[in-house]
């Protein structure tokens, strides 16, 4: 559905794909997390993907707002009620999904035939994300709806914008650097030919020098520049200055992306290669984390890479992509701060349809 999408602007010049990769992110969290075909690329103003982007940025007004961060202050002023509106929607929407998720497990239970219920064979079957919390937590024992629900919208929140960040970024470096959007498309080529077959799990794996890509361009542009952590207790700094309990620290994961203390003195240019296994060595294992570290860490990191891969194998197995290729190694894009990191220009980019080997052979 994406690259049928985006084809409607191949050849036409540029197009800001943003929009396209922030449904395509929706309708793939939407169905593996909740189970539920949202079709969000299929109409950009669904309503739960508009309640979704309002109130991202209604947080992030908050954050950069001081005297909008204290909730008895924040009532006090007329976006309250707007961010109130758009909350309730979105915990209604969430709601409905869950009591039919429990119902229709219930009567599953109730038809299951005794081998079924002997040898757990639902078990074998596709489960959501929601399926297995609701199993796992032990069903009306287990987790209650609001627990449900406030496990499901993180996934689905931060699943959505950070992949499609990350997919927007590599997309835009790929227009940047032909050369190594033309290796990318070897690597594809090499797996799949000409046919049109759909991307499987099995060939995740064998797509090395993508991964790589979307690693360094991690690297280099976080969807997440910053986090914030609380002191829990007085910590000394190397530097001889104390942490004191009880502030907050601001983390730059993009200044640590970006320090030749870790990364050499090349840290600012874009090279694949970093991530090669002889190469890549980290000296602290903080010097990378893209999507944070340690057990406060994104849980949808790996499920974020593999939604990656496959929406830009699919892209570029149709399409070229067409940018402004940069004259150093050292890219630059314009960025701006929406709760994520992300391109001022929406990544912009051209398409080019790509035409199989076998219909330019000429007889």
């Amino acid at each position: 559905m994406l690259s049928k999408q985006l084809g409607k602007h191949s050849n036409k010049g540029k197009v800001s794909i943003w929009p396209y990769l922030s449904t395509y992110s929706l309708d793939s969290v939407c169905q593996t997390v909740m189970g539920v075909n949202i079709n969000a690329q299929s109409n950009h103003d669904t309503p739960i993907l508009v309640c979704m982007n309002r109130l991202l940025n209604m947080v992030c007004e908050r954050i950069f707002h001081l005297w909008l961060q204290p909730d008895w202050l924040y009532k006090l002023f007329p976006q309250y009620k707007e961010y109130s509106e758009y909350k309730r929607r979105v915990y209604v929407f969430s709601d409905d999904i869950i009591e039919k998720k429990r119902q229709e497990i219930e009567i599953e239970n109730l038809n299951k035939t005794e081998a079924e219920a002997q040898y757990d064979l639902g078990s074998y079957k596709n489960q959501t994300f929601l399926d297995l919390l609701i199993h796992l937590s032990g069903r009306e024992h287990g987790f209650t709806n609001e627990e449900l629900r406030e496990e499901m919208l993180t996934l689905t929140v931060a699943g959505t914008d950070t992949s499609a960040v990350a997919m927007g970024y590599t997309i835009k470096m790929l227009s940047k650097y032909p050369d190594i959007q033309e290796k990318v498309y070897q690597e594809i080529y090499d797996i799949f030919g000409d046919s049109d077959r759909p991307l499987d799990k099995e060939d995740l794996p064998r797509l090395k020098y993508l991964e790589r890509v979307v690693k360094e361009t991690l690297r280099l542009f976080p969807p997440v520049p910053f986090v914030i952590r609380k002191i829990e207790e007085d910590t000394k700094l190397p530097s001889g200055k104390i942490l004191p309990a009880g502030s907050g620290v601001p983390v730059s994961i993009w200044g640590v992306h970006r320090d030749p203390k870790y990364w050499g003195e090349d840290a600012e240019t874009f090279d694949p290669d970093r991530f090669l296994p002889e190469r890549f060595n980290l000296k602290h294992t903080c010097s990378y984390m893209p999507f944070s570290q340690g057990p406060r860490n994104c849980l949808g990191y790996q499920y974020a890479l593999m939604s990656i891969k496959t929406a830009i194998t699919t892209l570029l197995r149709n399409y070229k992509v067409v940018g402004e290729p940069e004259k150093t190694s050292i890219p630059y894009i314009r960025t701006k701060i929406d709760i994520m990191m992300k391109d001022v220009n929406e990544y912009e980019i051209s398409l080019e349809r790509r035409i199989p080997a076998a219909k330019t052979t000429t007889t």
